[in-house]
């Protein structure tokens, strides 16, 4: 039976050192395919929890190299060996990334066998337009990495996830084909200091640009979410997001 609507399960909202909230991930549903976005050092126990059997989730896209966004695929990869995983993985990333995430995967498995037990296939944006059921698209964000926001369309709706870093032209772009956008919103208002993330002052630009969207904001800095609470709290456009909240977009 298909489906058509896209869910999202919201495993975390954390930025990397919020000792109170896991690292920000969504796992992504349409048609019964599953695609991990971005799989950090505190999401694994999340995943295992909400998706427990080990060929629950077909794909995974990171969008970026940072531990918070990418130390949890070793955990979770000896997991599903652990459990049985039969199904091939789909890794989705840019080529630079790929690199580090093949180094990270060979020094997380060292002297726990000679190979992994499922395949592995990789895809690079580059030459991605579709993944399952989903047609996706890419923009570079303004990080202190290399970080490729996401679109995925699927029946005529879209959900974009921006990783980390500030908004540029090409991010915006991606983000008017989209029903729902999670952007990541470290602080209330641009500090220099932290000029490679995004604030909320952008943000309620860009939901003012984009009155036909929903922004949904995560990656707070941790002393600041009571303050950038404050701010939307009247707002029906632009919120927090919750973990293990279930958004459907249809």
């Amino acid at each position: 039976m298909t489906s058509d609507y896209m869910r999202i399960d919201v495993l975390g909202v954390g930025e990397a050192f919020d000792p109170n909230l896991e690292n920000s991930s969504v796992v992504v549903t349409a048609d019964g395919y599953r695609l991990l976005i971005d799989c950090g050092a505190t999401v694994a126990g999340q995943l295992m929890g909400k998706f427990p059997d080990p060929d629950a989730i077909d794909a995974i896209y990171f969008t970026h190299m940072h531990p918070d966004h990418i130390f949890g695929l070793v955990p979770v990869m000896l997991n599903w060996r652990d459990d049985g995983r039969s199904k091939p993985l789909q890794i989705l990333c840019s080529p630079q990334l790929r690199t580090h995430l093949e180094k990270l995967m060979e020094l997380g498995f060292t002297g726990l066998g000679s190979a992994w037990p499922f395949e592995i296939s990789w895809h690079s944006i580059a030459e991605t337009e579709t993944i399952g059921p989903f047609e996706c698209k890419f923009a570079r964000s303004d990080h202190s990495v290399q970080n490729h926001a996401i679109l995925l369309r699927f029946a005529n709706k879209g959900f974009a996830y921006s990783g980390d870093g500030n908004v540029t032209a090409d991010t915006a772009a991606l983000f008017t084909g989209a029903d729902l956008v999670f952007q990541e919103t470290y602080l209330p208002k641009h500090d220099p200091q932290h000029a490679a993330h995004c604030d909320l002052e952008t943000v309620m630009q860009l939901a003012s640009d984009m009155p036909g969207a929903r922004f949904w904001l995560y990656h707070i800095k941790r002393d600041a979410r009571a303050e950038m609470a404050k701010i939307i709290q009247a707002n029906e456009q632009v919120r927090m997001a919750v973990p293990g909240e279930v958004i459907e977009i249809r």
